[in-house]
């Protein structure tokens, strides 16, 4: 059988030397170079009549070689699980490695060296609740509420194209042609796209656009057609180029359509698709007229026998008339008010949880020196780049992100609440079980799951990765009283929203300074 000796480095990579002695592929071949003789069809021999000289000459190398890189691969894979090894990234041919000289006449042993990146063993320091953070509940406000209203009820109107521009949530498609001085750029960007005017942060220009028509130019700053908040990453939201592309800050416009929006009427049909039906009918029966009864039982809160007017019956939803009541209107605003501000009050809370976890991961990254191989995961995200070069942006990004992850789960460890990635197959494995109905004692049921997880992983590599992260930070987050003190304020939605603008700010100027560092370190 093929060995595995281990060799570590004082620059936290491992190097993996997969040893393949001639008796642990020589039958293999032999067998696989037999069938090919048996189905070769070559000029000047008969069928199954071509020496085996001959046959080893022709296909002998390519065997060999396959046979080789299969068995180092299954060697390197039971080796890592077997070894329980705290790993980075996946094992990597040793750079500058010689490839060896494959010999098909006399059979030799072959050593092969792969490299690895290691985990460092974390202490972690600021658990002792020596971390004090800032913890927000937020109160959303009822104009915000109506904003929210505005713009569900326009998503569920009618869309019209238009040929001038009335209102600022029109949308426009538009081709973006990046500029040199005032004219088109030589091979420069030229890319369609919708812009939404309402996010376009100068106001002036904002002003101008409303003046526009289907087929009008403008030029701008690209970073002023995008909201706020996105600024920063035109390339993504706008332009869909890598972080390599270098491209000029003024563009033409060129508007190619616009669609307006006509809201949607209140009603009941849109209640019920705002809440569901069981909602709906609550809402409807609040403000359906009460009828006087004298021998009517005192009120005991069972609306059960409610009489739903034809009008607002959601058998039928709308009389024949197509006219709405105002008892209809009111409910429908009423549901759908509520259901959005409990949605905006969910999500606001949500962000202001992942935000305490990030602040705290963030401060726990400033207290610990966590060391990663620098020359393994350069390589390492260099082949999972395709090629592409590697920009010192991008690769700060993931390191932080490495880094934190490391710290998410050396958290959920000290907490006793840790999912590992067997716990996450386990759950992914039960819950295919369950919605498919299989049953776990059918052996096809194994065949099944594993083409489900094969499908899985082609979809997204590092599905199961995702999915582990995802858990332990659910519970660690449940859990983050017992590791740092929370100063708990109340906040409106908007104070929130600036404060995190003013954090992702401050963020990304550390950011763009550990850039400029590493490209110093890297010249130097």
């Amino acid at each position: 059988m093929p060995s595995v000796t281990r060799r570590d480095t004082e620059d936290l990579r491992a190097i993996l030397t997969v040893h393949i002695a001639k008796e642990d592929y020589e039958n293999q071949v032999n067998k696989k170079l037999n069938d090919f003789r048996k189905k070769a069809h070559l000029k000047g021999f008969r069928k199954g009549q071509v020496p085996m000289s001959y046959v080893k000459k022709i296909y002998g190398k390519s065997v060999l070689a396959d046979e080789l890189n299969d068995l180092a691969y299954r060697e390197l894979i039971q080796y890592l699980t077997e070894s329980e090894m705290d790993t980075l990234g996946q094992p990597l041919p040793v750079e500058d490695q010689l490839a060896p000289e494959l010999e098909i006449r006399n059979y030799i042993d072959y050593d092969f060296e792969y490299e690895i990146g290691l985990i460092p063993v974390l202490d972690l320091k600021g658990l002792d609740k020596s971390i004090t953070l800032d913890s927000f509940d937020i109160e959303v406000k009822e104009e915000e509420v109506q904003k929210e209203v505005d713009k569900y009820l326009k998503q569920r109107g009618d869309r019209e194209e238009v040929d001038e521009v009335s209102a600022e949530d029109d949308l426009m498609m538009v081709n973006l042609i990046e500029l040199e001085g005032e004219e088109p750029k030589a091979e420069g960007l030229n890319k369609y796209t919708m812009l939404a005017i309402q996010d376009i942060q100068n106001e002036d220009l904002k002003k101008h656009i409303l003046t526009l028509k289907k087929g009008d130019t403008f030029d701008a700053n690209i970073h002023e057609l995008v909201a706020e908040n996105q600024a920063n990453d035109v390339r993504k939201y706008l332009l869909s180029v890598s972080e390599e592309v270098q491209f000029n800050d003024t563009f033409r416009v060129e508007i190619d359509s616009i669609t307006n929006f006509k809201p949607a009427e209140m009603n009941a049909e849109l209640l019920v698709e705002a809440v569901g039906r069981e909602k709906a009918e609550k809402y409807v029966a609040e403000f359906l007229p009460k009828e006087e009864d004298e021998n009517q039982e005192e009120d005991n809160g069972d609306d059960s026998d409610l009489d739903i007017p034809e009008v607002v019956d959601l058998g039928g939803l709308i009389e024949e008339e197509n006219t709405i009541s105002d008892e209809e209107k009111q409910a429908a605003e009423k549901g759908i008010r509520e259901e959005i501000a409990l949605m905006m009050k969910e999500q606001a809370n949500d962000a202001a949880e992942n935000r305490l976890m990030n602040k705290m991961i963030d401060e726990l990254i400033e207290k610990n020196d966590i060391p990663l191989s620098d020359i393994y995961l350069r390589r390492w995200l260099q082949m999972n780049n395709e090629g592409e070069k590697l920009s010192d942006s991008v690769y700060e990004k993931t390191i932080k992100a490495l880094r934190a992850n490391l710290i998410l789960a050396a958290l959920a460890k000290h907490l006793g609440v840790y999912t590992s990635l067997d716990d996450v197959e386990a759950e992914t494995r039960g819950d295919y079980y369950e919605r498919a109905g299989l049953d776990p004692s059918d052996p096809r049921t194994e065949e099944q799951y594993q083409k489900f997880q094969t499908m899985m992983l082609k979809y997204d590599e590092s599905f199961m990765v995702k999915r582990q992260n995802q858990l332990n930070n659910d519970k660690v987050k449940e859990k983050l009283e017992d590791l740092i003190i929370i100063n708990k304020k109340k906040v409106s939605n908007t104070e929130f929203n600036d404060i995190v603008k003013a954090e992702y700010e401050e963020a990304n100027k550390k950011e763009e300074e550990a850039v400029e560092v590493v490209a110093e370190e890297m010249e130097s």
